[in-house]
């Protein structure tokens, strides 16, 4: 702009110098003139290919060194008449949304675009959405007559869709370009020298082949225009310039096989689909590969599957009422079978499907055990936890264990889990509530509330004034433990609601947090175990509070004939606690390494 003004001012001096120069010869005027207007062409000349090169790439910077700057842009990202913002025949101004509808939103992108995936553009599209202005009005009232209800125009040759979900995007048919939000000529630059890269690479640009230049997120907060091709012959993916395929892993490690990486690539060509299903046919080999993958998991109940076996009965079902839309153009149902076939083929990637150490059971781990050292085990803070926690830390920690396997979580093993979780807390709650009621019940005992005022026994024991002290104390703490219960079992099962565990990304990303922790997993297991364990501990101490109650009696016959009873419940109550995990085995092995020792020794006496 200063170079245009500049510009100006010099041809107004310029003229101002010639009228007053009437004296020189024509000769001279003239050659004067066409200096003036060659230096004026070349200004302007330089200036609109300076606006030019703001939004394309130099085909002639050298290939190998591919570095091109990252000149920050700014760009007024209003919708103006070279704004795309609906279907239509030609661009007119006056029926453009004004600045007061969007507002001005000053963005900065990167010159060129830069490789990206489906990826990239999902999250993107679901997390950046542009926010309404409620307090704009406008003209409400509809003329007599009035029913036009056209969207505004689009430039020529743009045409608008709407996905199923309601976003709406744009497609340039001539060229097959597809974009969510942007300026058009600044599109079509960048498209000129993204298909001229293709070309000069021999790439396939069939008419089954699509480019998709939009927005993305870029570093320090910025937002670049990204870009991917998509063949639909071959269900893959494709770039003009080098892209680290580790971006679409989804942090699965030990990927080296290019078989396998095309199956992340597969995964994210049905992304694609999924974000732009319009204008597409339900072609029949994709309708029968998902209704096969769905009729083989429903069967055979495989532990790999992405959902539990009633959800995949269901979708089963739905799959086939969308047979009446094969070879036709239903947006609806290529939404659905994208959605369906990413999963599953997100699945095979996962599990290395096709590879030699393929996963086949959700519960083994597939990778060396120098990289990832064995999980099997208890730790010394689960084994002493158990020892108060009645050795559910570490049940829980194998549940875990299954469920988590390479940093993978199996989801619906985890539903499963979780909602047994919920169930058992919530039947805690009515049990310690129980407990709660029986002891107050038992602090109101006569026995108890005439403590203070009894005497010694006369059989040498302890006092019965300390015994009955002893038992309200017991009983004081069996209300704490039993209140305790009540409010974990509470907070969990709040918690468990949430949204960290509502999917099975933000369940493995909060796993992944949790294990990089002090304690690891550790501190889960023991955490889910608590309303258990402090239950259990309210009904000892109520047992024993009872107990003192009870045995503080001077009737000896009493005594003799409860004593033998109490024993013997008591050892059959701590033996669920303690079967199971290796204690009766211990206690056999001592006794059978006693027996010997006794044998021998009568042996020894006998020679």
């Amino acid at each position: 702009m200063p170079r245009t003004l500049l510009s100006k001012i010099v041809a107004w001096l310029l003229h101002r110098v010639l009228k007053a120069m009437s004296s020189m010869g024509s000769a001279t005027l003239r050659i004067l003139r066409s200096a003036f207007s060659l230096c004026h062409a070349s200004s302007r000349r330089k200036h609109n290919e300076s606006n030019a090169v703001r939004t394309t790439c130099a085909s002639s910077m050298p290939t190998p060194l591919k570095q091109r700057e990252m000149s920050e842009v700014s760009l007024d990202m209003r919708p103006t008449s070279s704004l795309i913002t609906d279907a239509g025949r030609g661009t007119d101004p006056a029926t453009q949304p004004d600045d007061s509808m969007t507002g001005n939103l000053l963005v900065h992108f990167s010159q060129c675009p830069v490789p990206a995936s489906p990826q990239q553009v999902a999250e993107h599209r679901y997390s950046k959405r542009p926010l309404v202005n409620d307090k704009v009005e406008s003209d409400k009232i509809l003329k007599e007559g009035d029913m036009s209800y056209d969207p505004p125009s689009l430039p020529m040759g743009w045409i608008k869709y709407t996905q199923p979900e309601g976003a709406p995007y744009y497609m340039y048919g001539e060229k097959r370009i597809i974009t969510d939000f942007t300026e058009s000529q600044q599109l079509l630059e960048m498209s000129d020298y993204l298909l001229h890269r293709a070309r000069q690479l021999g790439l396939p640009l069939h008419f089954d082949v699509e480019l998709v230049i939009t927005e993305v997120p870029g570093p320090e907060e910025r937002r670049d225009f990204g870009y991917y091709f998509v063949d639909h012959r071959q269900r893959l993916l494709f770039w003009v310039d080098d892209y680290n395929l580790s971006k679409i892993f989804f942090n699965v490690k030990g990927v080296t096989a290019r078989d396998h990486m095309k199956q992340a690539v597969v995964t994210q060509y049905w992304m694609h689909v999924g974000l732009y299903p319009n204008q597409r046919e339900l072609k029949v080999d994709d309708y029968e590969e998902l209704r096969n993958i769905l009729i083989y998991a429903s069967t055979s109940k495989t532990p790999l599957a992405p959902y539990e076996l009633d959800s995949m009965t269901r979708m089963l079902d739905l799959v086939e009422k969308l047979e009446g839309s094969i070879g036709k153009e239903n947006p609806y149902a290529v939404w659905v079978i994208a959605r369906f076939a990413r999963e599953f083929s997100s699945s095979r990637f996962i599990n290395f499907s096709g590879q030699p150490f393929a996963r086949l059971d959700a519960d083994k781990s597939i990778y060396a055990p120098n990289d990832h050292p064995s999980r099997s085990g208890s730790s010394f803070l689960i084994r002493i936890f158990d020892l108060f926690l009645f050795q559910s830390a570490s049940g829980h920690l194998e549940e875990l264990r299954q469920m988590w396997v390479d940093q993978i979580v199996h989801y619906p093993r985890w539903q499963k889990y979780i909602a047994k979780l919920t169930s058992e807390w919530s039947r805690f709650t009515i049990f310690s509530t129980v407990l709660l009621t029986a002891d107050v019940g038992l602090l109101a005992a006569p026995a108890l509330g005439n403590s203070g005022s009894a005497g010694s026994s006369t059989s040498g024991g302890p006092p019965i004034a300390l015994q009955m002290t002893a038992a309200i104390a017991s009983i004081y703490l069996s209300i704490f433990f039993s209140v305790a219960s009540i409010l974990t079992s509470i907070q969990l099962t709040n918690r468990v609601g949430g949204k960290e565990y509502s999917s099975a990304t933000s369940t493995s990303a909060m796993l992944d947090r949790t294990n990089k922790s002090l304690f690891g997993t550790d501190s889960l297991a023991i955490m889910y175990s608590l309303p258990y364990a402090l239950l259990i501990w309210g009904i000892f101490l109520f047992v024993l509070g009872m107990s003192l109650l009870i045995f503080s009696s001077t009737n000896h016959a009493m005594l003799a004939s409860l004593a033998p009873c109490f024993f013997l419940l008591f050892v059959l109550s701590i033996w669920p606690s303690i079967s199971g995990h290796g204690t009766c085995e211990m206690f056999e092995m001592l006794w059978q390494r006693r027996s010997l020792i006794r044998r021998r020794s009568g042996q020894m006496t006998d020679v």
